[in-house]
């Protein structure tokens, strides 16, 4: 697993119980999978999200906690990429407060799928 990014989690974040919205959860994770396919990539071009699946929140995040999210490459086919994403406490990450998948394929000029040349 490799860091992609961490946030603070503020005010603003929080949804009406105090804890970190699961909308702001699932925008950060989005960010965190999209990071992961441009390094094994090396590039962003005509790479688009297809799928998230098992958006799973585990846990509520508290204000002032730094959520530190992590990705792994789970999987990769001809056209395809699916990245796997953990969100965790960065001080304490045996605290883990979500996890889910988002598949990304690479297109060419006009749209259409393309082979991307991964290897796994």
């Amino acid at each position: 697993m490799k860091t992609a990014t961490r946030h603070l989690v503020r005010p603003e974040d929080l949804n009406h119980h105090s804890t970190l919205f699961g909308g702001r959860i699932a925008e950060w994770m989005t960010e965190a999978a999209f990071i992961g396919m441009a390094e094994i990539l090396g590039h962003t071009d005509h790479a688009v999200i297809v799928s998230t699946r098992e958006l799973t929140i585990k846990h509520p995040v508290l204000p002032g906690t730094v959520f530190q999210l992590e990705y792994e490459i789970a999987d990769a086919g001809t056209t395809s990429i699916t990245v796997r994403v953990h969100g965790m406490d960065m001080l304490n990450p045996a605290t883990e407060y979500c996890q889910g998948s988002f598949i990304f394929v690479t297109t060419d000029e006009n749209g259409h799928k393309k082979a991307h040349g991964i290897c796994l």
